[in-house]
């Protein structure tokens, strides 16, 4: 699953997404040498997983989600049935 780093105060997040969270922490240390003099800045920065690319802009719902959605909306529709 991809990796990015993100950080808050800058609203910054990696410019790829990476294969090993390792690489990820790596862009991560980068940054903060860069931006915040090797610090870890106040309001917060991290390596977090992200859906593949093939998921879009990651507003689609997950599988699980729908499959909620779906059984629900089969209960109401059995309960308004009788």
């Amino acid at each position: 699953m991809p990796y990015e780093y993100w950080c808050a105060p800058c609203d910054a997040s990696s410019p790829s997404r990476r294969d090993r969270r390792e690489d990820a922490e790596d862009e991560l240390v980068e940054h903060r040498r860069a931006t915040h003099g090797g610090l870890r800045p106040n309001d917060g920065d991290g390596v977090r997983r992200v859906h593949a690319d093939s998921r879009g802009d990651r507003l689609l719902p997950s599988g699980s989600c729908l499959f909620w959605v779906f059984l629900l909306a089969a209960m109401l529709a059995n309960c308004w049935g009788r």
